[in-house]
C-alpha cells in the first residue's frame, strides 16, 4: 500500500473505526462501494447478535438471491467450525471474525440451540422467500388456500388476464362501458392494447394502491395537479437558481428587439422588464426565453438570422453581435442549457376533462385486470413473485388490525438484517416495516441495511435506489438508522481504483437526489499491492465505411483475451456488455476463430436462435396447425426435406387456397417436381401421414421427438453435441405438457428463455452481461459496446409516481399516454413523467458503468467503436458524437482526446475470416444428401402395425374433414366420460362450438369444410347425449375407461390397439367402437359386419376374464348402438 496519502490514510481510519461501530448493538445504515468486504462485515454483526440473543430464530438475515444466502449461511457455520481449532497468525478482521464465532459456541453450549446438528435454525434467507414463509403460514387470510406454485414466467398468466378483461365488454353496464371506453382510447388496436396490459400487470405492485386510489376517488384530480405542480415548480426552480438576475437584465433588451421582429413567436418577452424568478406564472415566459436561446436539440444557438428575430441587415449588426456575446457569456454558466431545455415544453399542471376520464377509466381498468389476474392465479393453481409479496404484506395486517401471525413474528425477531438494501423495491420495504411495526429506538431491537446506492441496477426488477438515500435521511420503520461509511477496496488494483475515483465523479450527480433517482460519487482507497501492468485501457475501433464496427470490434476483443493470457495465464477474464445481443458478433468470431480458447457464455446464447432447435420448433409448428403455409414451406426446406426452391415453387405456386399438406397429396404437383424433390417429398410424407395418424395417442414429447428422429433429424445436426440442445428443447416439451400450458405459441415463448449451457471447462474466458457479473470479480475485464444502447420498449398506458407537495404531503401523480391518433401540441403531463423515469435510466445507466468498471481487479479494458467525420472547416478527421444514453457518451469528456488520438494512430484489427456483403451473401442449401429412415429405427420390429380406429386421411378435403370430423367427436365423447353426464348439459354443446371451430381451422380446414365439420360434430354429440342408449353407454358403469390402450407382441412385432369405451355392465364386459357414417339406418347392420375382426380382436384382449363379451358398434350420427353377436 505505498503511497497512501494523508487523505487515505484518514479513510482507512474511518473505515476501520466504521466497521468496528457496526458490531455495537444498535440499527445503522451501511454504505459499503465495490470491493468493501461487507459480506464479512455482515458475518461478523449476525455472530455478535447470535452471542447475544436467547433462540437463534430471534436474528433474521435477509438477501436477494439464494446464492447470497448460501454463501452467508457457510461463512457463519465454518467460522463456528474453525474456531474450534487453534489459529494462529490470522489477520485483523478474521481474528475479528474468530472473537465473535467463539462467543457463540460459548453461547450455543449454554442455551443448548444444537446449532452444529441443526444449521436450519440460522435464519438466513432471501426477501422473496420471506414473503412465501409469510403466505404460507396464514394460508386462510392471505386468501391463498392450498399453498399455489411460484412461476418466473407469468407472462402468459398476464395475457389470458387481459384477454379475459376484454370479455367483460359482453358484461355490459359500468364494467362493459369501461372496456369499451379503453378501446376507444386505442383507436379499438385491441392487440396494442392487450401488450400494454401484459406490461402494466407485470409491475402492478407499482400501480395497484394507487389505482384503487383514483376509482375510489380518494385522490382527486385536484390533489394530482397539485403535485404536478409541485414537480414542475421545482424545475422552474432550478432554472431561476441557475439563471442570475444580472445576466436577465443584460439579456433584456436583446430579447425584446428579437420579440419586436416576431411578436407572434415571443409576444410574452415584447414588454420583458423584470427578472423572472421560480414563480409558476413565469413559466411561459421561461419557455419563450429558451425557444429564443436553444436550438431545438437544447443546445446553445451559434447562428443567428431573421428566423428567431436578427435580421441581416447592416443596421442591426451591433444587437446580432451583442446578442452572440451574451450567448457565449451563458454558455459557460454550468448547467444552464441544460435547465432551459427541461422547462421548455413543461406543460401547464392542469389536466383536459379528456385526459381525467382516460385516467380514471385505465384506472378502472387496471383493477379489472387484476381482479382477472387473481382468477386466473388460482385456476393454474400458481402466482407469480408480486402476488406472493402482496399477499404477505396481507397476512401481517396493517397499524390498527396486526394479525396474530404480526403479533408472533414482533416477538420472535429481534434483529434483522438486510443485505444489498440498495436494489429493495418499494414493496419490500413497506414489508420490512411492517415486520419492524412498534420498534422503538431503545427497545433493544436493531436493524441493520448494508448497501451501495452505486450498485443499484436493478430498476427493472422495481429496484427504488431513492429508498436508500430515504432511509439513510429518515431511518425506517419510525426506526433512525445511524450511517456508516466504508472506504476500502480489498479488490481492485490502486490503478484501477485510482481511475476510477478520477472519472466517476463527473458521471455521476453532484448530489444526491431520491426522486430522480441520482447519486453522488463516493471514492474508496485500494488496499491491494500495486501489480505490473495493471490499469485502465480505453481502445477505440473506428468504424470501417458502411459497417457498424462489431466485427472490427469482435477482433479487437479477441487480441486483448489472447494478450490477457499470455500475461496471467491463470488469470480469469470477463467480457461484460449491457445486453446479450452485444456480444452476437463476439461470440461468433470465438467460435470461428479461437480454437482451443474455451468460454462460458452465461445464458447468453439462446437456443431457440440455433438453426437446429429452429427446425424441431418448425416442424412442431407445421404439425400443430396444418394451415400454417410458413412452417410448412421452412420445415420441406429444412435439412430433413432439403427441397429445392424450383422444387418447392412447383409444390405450391398459384394455389393459396389449399394447405401445403393437401398439396402433397396432389399426384400432377408430385410429377412437375424433379426426381430428387420428388423422392424427398414421398419420403417425408409417410413420416409425417404416421405423425398425424399418431397423434393425441402418445405423449408431446414422445410423439415430436419419435417423428424428428423419423425424418433423420439427429443426423442432420452439424455436431453430435447439438443433440443436447434438442434435448433441452424436447425436456421443456415435457414441463409446458405435464403443466397444461402445452401450445405452439407457449412453446416458442418459453423456448426463448433456454440458453446453451455453459462449457464447465471455461470458466476462464466469461461472457455475461453486466447485471449477471454484479457481486463477481475478475483479473481482466473487457467492456466492449461502450458506443451501443440498449433497446426501449413501449410507454405504459399510465405512469405513476409520487412528488412532496409545497404542503409537505405526498401528492399522487398519474398521467394516461396520448390518445390514439391525437396530435401533439408541446408537452403533455405523461411527458413530465416519462421525462423524470427517463431521467432515473440516465442515472442507473451511471451506475451500470460503474459496476462494470468495479468488477476489474487488475485490468480494466474499454472498447468502443467510433464512427469518422470530416470537419468542415479544416479537413482534419474528427469523430461523431457518441449516441445519447450509451457508456461512451458518459466518458466522452473524460476519454476525448485519449480516444481520438488512439483511433488516429491505431489500426483497425483484421478479421481473420473476410466478411462477405450483404447482398452477395447467398446462403447454402443444407440437407440430407439421403432420405432414409435412420438405420437404429429400421432395425426395430416392423411394429406400430397401428390397429387404430382413426385412419389418416390421404389428403382430400373431403377425407380430410371426415376423419377430423371423428377425431373431433371421439375427443368429446371421452371428455363427457371422463367429466359425468351432469357437466354436459344439451346447451354446453354450443358453448363449445367456438373451441371446436378454432381447433378445426388450426388443422387446416377451409372454411365451407369447417362448418360442415362442425354440423356433424354437433348432430353426432347431440343425438349421443339426447338417446337413452347414447347415456347409458356414457354412463358411470364398473371397470369404465374410454380410449383404452393396449400393446400386444406378435409374430411380426408389436401391434397397438385403442378401445373407444369399455365396460362392465349387469356381469357383462361391453366394448364400443365409435364411428360416425353417413348412411341409412337399413344399412348399419351390415355396415357394422366390416368391423367385426377388429372388435374381436379387443375382445381377445380380455380372453383371461370369464365374464360374457358383448360387442356394438355406437353410430353416433344416427345415435343407433348396432350390437355384433359373438360366437361362443
Amino acid at each position: 500500500m505505498q503511497g497512501i496519502d494523508e487523505v487515505q490514510a484518514q479513510r482507512l481510519a474511518d473505515d476501520t473505526a466504521a466497521r468496528q461501530r457496526a458490531l455495537a448493538l444498535a440499527s445503522f445504515i451501511v454504505e459499503a462501494p465495490a470491493g468493501a468486504g461487507k459480506t464479512e462485515l455482515l458475518t461478523q454483526r449476525v455472530l455478535r447478535l447470535l452471542a447475544v440473543v436467547n433462540e437463534p430464530e430471534e436474528v433474521l438475515a435477509l438477501t436477494f438471491t439464494n446464492k447470497a444466502a448460501s454463501e452467508m449461511r457457510d461463512r457463519i457455520l465454518g467460522s463456528l467450525a474453525s474456531a474450534a481449532h487453534a489459529a494462529d497468525d490470522l489477520p485483523p478482521h478474521k481474528q475479528e471474525t474468530r472473537r465473535w464465532a467463539l462467543a457463540v459456541r460459548a453461547r450455543d453450549a449454554e442455551r443448548n440451540w444444537g446449532l452444529s446438528a441443526h444449521p436450519g435454525r440460522l435464519r438466513i434467507m432471501t426477501l422473496d422467500a420471506l414473503a412465501a414463509s409469510l403466505a404460507r403460514q396464514m394460508p386462510l387470510l392471505s386468501r391463498f388456500g392450498a399453498q399455489p406454485q411460484v412461476t418466473e414466467r407469468a407472462a402468459e398468466h398476464y395475457a389470458a388476464a387481459a384477454r379475459q378483461t376484454f370479455a367483460l365488454l359482453e358484461a355490459g353496464g359500468e364494467i362493459g362501458d369501461t372496456v369499451a371506453a379503453a378501446l376507444r382510447f386505442m383507436d379499438n388496436d385491441a392487440v396494442r392494447l392487450e401488450r400494454l396490459l401484459v406490461a402494466m400487470l407485470g409491475r402492478r405492485e407499482q400501480w395497484l394502491p394507487q389505482a384503487g386510489r383514483v376509482d375510489g376517488g380518494m385522490a382527486t384530480r385536484a390533489e394530482v395537479e397539485a403535485g404536478f405542480t409541485a414537480l414542475i415548480a421545482a424545475d422552474v426552480r432550478h432554472l431561476a437558481s441557475c439563471f442570475p438576475a444580472g445576466l436577465q437584465q443584460s439579456l433584456m433588451p436583446l430579447a425584446r428587439f428579437a420579440a419586436s421582429w416576431l411578436p407572434e413567436r415571443f409576444p410574452l418577452l415584447l414588454d420583458w422588464q423584470q427578472v423572472l424568478t421560480d414563480a409558476m406564472a413565469d413559466l411561459p415566459v421561461w419557455q419563450q426565453l429558451a425557444d429564443l436561446l436553444l436550438t431545438s436539440e437544447g443546445n446553445w444557438r451559434k447562428q443567428l438570422n431573421k428566423n428567431i428575430g436578427f435580421p441581416a441587415d447592416k443596421q442591426y449588426a451591433a444587437e446580432k453581435a451583442a446578442m452572440q456575446a451574451q450567448l457565449a457569456i451563458l454558455s459557460d454558466v454550468p448547467g444552464l442549457a441544460a435547465a432551459l431545455a427541461a422547462v421548455r415544453e413543461l406543460p401547464a399542471p392542469q389536466f383536459s376533462d379528456a385526459q381525467w376520464a382516460a385516467v380514471e377509466t385505465f384506472s378502472r381498468l387496471l383493477r379489472l385486470a387484476a381482479g382477472q389476474l387473481w382468477l386466473i392465479f388460482q385456476a393454474a393453481g400458481e402466482v407469480d413473485f408480486i402476488e406472493i409479496a402482496s399477499r404477505a404484506s396481507l397476512a401481517l395486517g396493517d397499524e390498527e388490525a396486526p394479525t396474530d401471525l404480526a403479533q408472533a413474528l414482533d416477538y420472535r425477531i429481534q434483529h434483522l438484517l438486510v443485505d444489498e438494501f440498495q436494489d429493495t423495491s418499494p414493496g419490500q420495504v413497506a414489508l420490512l416495516e411492517k415486520l419492524m411495526r412498534g420498534w422503538t429506538p431503545d427497545d433493544g431491537r436493531t436493524v441493520f441495511v448494508v448497501g451501495d446506492p452505486m450498485q443499484s441496477i436493478y430498476r427493472f426488477r422495481k429496484a427504488d435506489v431513492g429508498l436508500f438515500l430515504k432511509v439513510r435521511a429518515a431511518g425506517m420503520g419510525g426506526v433512525q438508522l445511524e450511517h456508516l461509511r466504508l472506504f476500502r477496496n480489498n479488490r481492485s488494483c490502486p490503478a484501477v481504483v485510482e481511475w476510477v475515483n478520477r472519472t466517476f465523479p463527473s458521471i455521476f450527480a453532484a448530489a444526491d437526489e431520491p426522486l430522480a433517482g441520482a447519486v453522488r460519487f463516493a471514492d474508496a482507497v485500494a488496499t491491494r499491492a500495486e501489480e505490473a501492468q495493471s490499469g485502465v485501457f480505453v481502445h477505440t475501433v473506428p468504424a470501417a465505411e458502411g459497417t457498424d464496427g462489431a466485427a472490427q470490434e469482435a477482433q479487437q476483443v479477441l487480441q486483448l483475451i489472447r494478450a490477457a493470457r499470455a500475461q496471467d495465464p491463470a488469470g480469469r477474464i470477463a467480457i461484460l456488455v449491457r445486453a446479450r445481443r452485444h456480444l452476437d458478433e463476439l461470440v461468433s468470431a470465438l467460435r470461428r476463430q479461437a480454437d482451443g480458447l474455451r468460454f462460458q457464455a452465461v445464458e447468453i446464447e439462446a437456443l431457440a436462435e440455433r438453426q437446429h432447435v429452429q427446425d424441431v420448433l418448425i416442424l412442431y409448428r407445421a404439425l400443430s396447425h396444418r394451415a400454417d403455409r410458413v412452417n410448412w414451406l421452412a420445415l420441406l426446406r429444412s435439412p430433413c426435406c432439403g427441397l429445392l426452391l424450383a422444387d418447392l415453387h412447383a409444390l405450391v405456386a398459384n394455389d393459396t387456397q389449399r394447405t401445403v399438406w393437401q398439396l402433397m397429396h396432389d399426384e400432377e404437383r408430385l410429377a412437375a417436381l424433379s426426381d430428387d424433390g420428388r423422392t424427398r417429398l414421398l419420403h417425408v410424407r409417410g413420416v409425417l401421414a404416421l405423425a398425424l395418424a399418431e397423434r393425441q395417442r402418445q405423449t408431446p414429447r414422445r410423439w415430436l421427438e419419435g417423428t424428428w428422429l423419423l425424418l433423420g433429424g439427429a443426423d442432420a445436426l452439424p455436431q453430435a453435441s447439438d443433440l443436447a440442445d434438442v434435448e433441452h428443447l424436447f425436456d421443456l416439451i415435457d414441463r409446458l405438457d405435464a403443466s397444461g400450458r402445452l401450445t405452439p405459441q407457449v412453446l416458442e415463448a418459453e423456448a426463448a428463455e433456454l440458453y446453451a449451457p455453459a462449457d464447465p471447462l471455461g470458466g476462464a474466458i466469461q461472457l455475461m452481461t453486466i447485471h449477471k457479473a454484479k457481486g463477481l470479480e475478475f483479473e481482466t475485464v473487457i467492456v466492449p459496446g461502450l458506443a451501443r444502447i440498449p433497446n426501449r420498449g413501449d410507454s405504459p398506458l399510465l405512469l405513476w409516481d409520487e412528488a412532496l407537495g409545497q404542503d409537505g404531503q405526498a401528492h399522487l401523480l398519474v398521467a394516461p399516454m396520448a390518445a390514439r391518433g391525437e396530435k401533439a401540441t408541446g408537452g403533455s403531463l405523461y411527458d413530465v413523467l416519462r421525462q423524470l423515469e427517463k431521467t432515473r435510466s440516465a442515472h442507473e445507466s451511471e451506475r451500470l458503468l460503474y459496476v462494470a468498471a468495479t468488477r476489474a481487479i487488475r485490468q480494466l479494458h474499454l472498447l468502443a467503436v467510433v464512427q469518422r467525420a470530416e470537419s468542415a472547416e479544416s479537413g482534419e478527421a474528427s469523430f461523431k458524437a457518441p449516441p445519447a444514453g450509451s457508456f461512451l457518451a458518459l466518458l466522452w469528456p473524460q476519454v476525448n482526446a485519449l480516444c481520438a488520438a488512439a483511433a488516429m494512430s491505431g489500426e483497425v484489427p483484421a478479421s481473420a475470416d473476410p466478411v462477405c456483403a450483404l447482398e452477395d451473401f447467398v446462403p447454402p442449401l443444407l440437407r440430407l444428401q439421403q432420405l432414409q429412415v435412420p438405420a437404429e429405427l429400421a432395425a426395430l420390429p416392423p411394429d406400430v402395425a397401428t390397429n387404430s380406429s382413426v385412419v389418416h386421411a390421404s389428403g382430400s378435403p373431403q377425407e380430410t374433414r371426415e376423419t377430423l370430423t371423428g377425431t373431433l367427436i371421439h375427443r368429446c365423447l371421452e371428455l363427457i366420460v371422463r367429466q359425468g353426464l351432469t357437466a354436459w348439459p344439451l346447451e354446453r354443446l354450443d358453448i363449445c362450438r367456438a373451441g371446436w371451430q378454432q381447433w378445426l381451422q388450426a388443422q387446416g380446414l377451409a372454411a365451407a369444410d369447417v362448418e360442415l365439420a362442425l354440423a356433424d360434430t354437433r348432430l353426432a354429440l347431440g343425438n349421443t347425449l339426447q338417446s337413452p342408449r347414447g347415456r347409458w353407454l356414457l354412463a358411470d358403469h364398473p371397470e369404465s375407461d374410454v380410449e383404452q390402450g393396449w400393446t400386444t407382441r406378435t409374430a411380426g412385432g408389436c401391434a397397438q390397439h385403442i378401445i373407444d369405451r369399455v365396460f362392465v355392465a349387469d356381469g357383462e364386459r361391453w366394448i364400443i367402437d365409435y364411428k360416425n357414417v353417413r348412411l341409412a339406418s337399413a344399412e348399419l347392420p351390415a355396415k357394422a359386419e366390416e368391423y367385426r375382426a377388429q372388435l374381436e380382436r379387443y375382445a381377445a384382449l380380455f380372453a383371461s376374464d370369464p365374464r360374457p363379451v358383448r360387442l356394438a358398434i355406437w353410430f353416433a350420427l344416427q345415435g343407433e348402438l348396432v350390437e355384433l353377436t359373438v360366437s361362443a
